[in-house]
């Protein structure tokens, strides 16, 4: 009786090691899709400024002598 119980102790306490270090793991891996998350929204944001920047540049004359001509003709 005395192994018997010892052997259903050890395992209780393998069983409990092997959750707490599934456990641990699976923290582990949320942190790091928290941190892929942010990775994304930041990569977004930068694309959006880069986007923006862009259609702004689309968008401003080529050169003074063009918006000086747009003034000229009323188009300003």
């Amino acid at each position: 009786m005395n192994t018997a119980n010892l052997a259903i102790v050890g395992v209780m306490l393998l069983v409990g090691v092997a959750s707490a270090l599934g456990l641990y793991r699976a923290g582990g891996k949320s942190q790091k899709a928290e941190r892929a998350d942010q990775d994304v929204e930041n990569a977004q944001s930068a694309l959006d400024r880069a986007l923006a920047m862009a259609q702004a540049e689309t968008n401003k004359p080529a050169a003074e002598d063009a918006v000086l001509a747009r003034l000229n003709r009323g188009d300003a």
